[in-house]
């Protein structure tokens, strides 16, 4: 039972994985060349349909908020709580919206009496960005650049990395 948990957690971090683009060359910007003009068109959605970017972030979504039922059947096989899983999502709204989220998709919007963040959650202007971070010392840069090639460089010893986004 134990190995069928860690194996359900691998698989939540293979679909944010799959959602993650770190090699820049994949991410590579339309040269314009023309007799009067010369630019770059940088679209990190680059070849991601509305549609697929969609299904990326659902499945995320479903994988994390699913995991719920899969500790609880841990917790029984191992004599333990089951209830207690219930607890940490009562706690957190995170996890509550994380839940709705899924059931939007599944059920259809809108929840039933605000689903289970009485927040009535909505996943929408689902893009794909460019995310910057620094690392977590005092001094730690990042940034970007794009070659006359249209593959951008990242300077710095901060991560750079395509990433699904959206609003809720």
């Amino acid at each position: 039972m134990e190995d069928k948990l860690l194996q359900r957690v691998r698989r939540i971090y293979a679909a944010v994985k799959a959602v993650e683009e770190k090699d820049s060359k994949k991410l590579k910007a339309t040269v314009i060349t023309t007799d009067k003009v010369r630019g770059v068109f940088l679209d990190f959605c680059r070849g991601f349909s509305d549609e697929k970017l969609s299904n990326y972030a659902h499945l995320v979504i479903h994988n994390i908020a699913n995991l719920c039922n899969h500790l609880r059947k841990w917790a029984e096989h191992n004599s333990e709580d089951k209830g207690m899983v219930d607890k940490v999502i009562g706690q957190s709204l995170e996890l509550q919206i994380i839940k709705d989220l899924s059931n939007n998709d599944k059920h259809g919007y809108p929840p039933r009496n605000g689903g289970h963040s009485g927040k009535y959650p909505k996943l929408d202007k689902i893009n794909r960005v460019m995310r910057l971070a620094t690392k977590a010392k005092a001094g730690s840069t990042i940034g970007m650049t794009l070659g006359a090639d249209g593959i951008p460089r990242f300077f710095g010893d901060g991560n750079a990395k395509a990433v699904i986004t959206g609003n809720v």
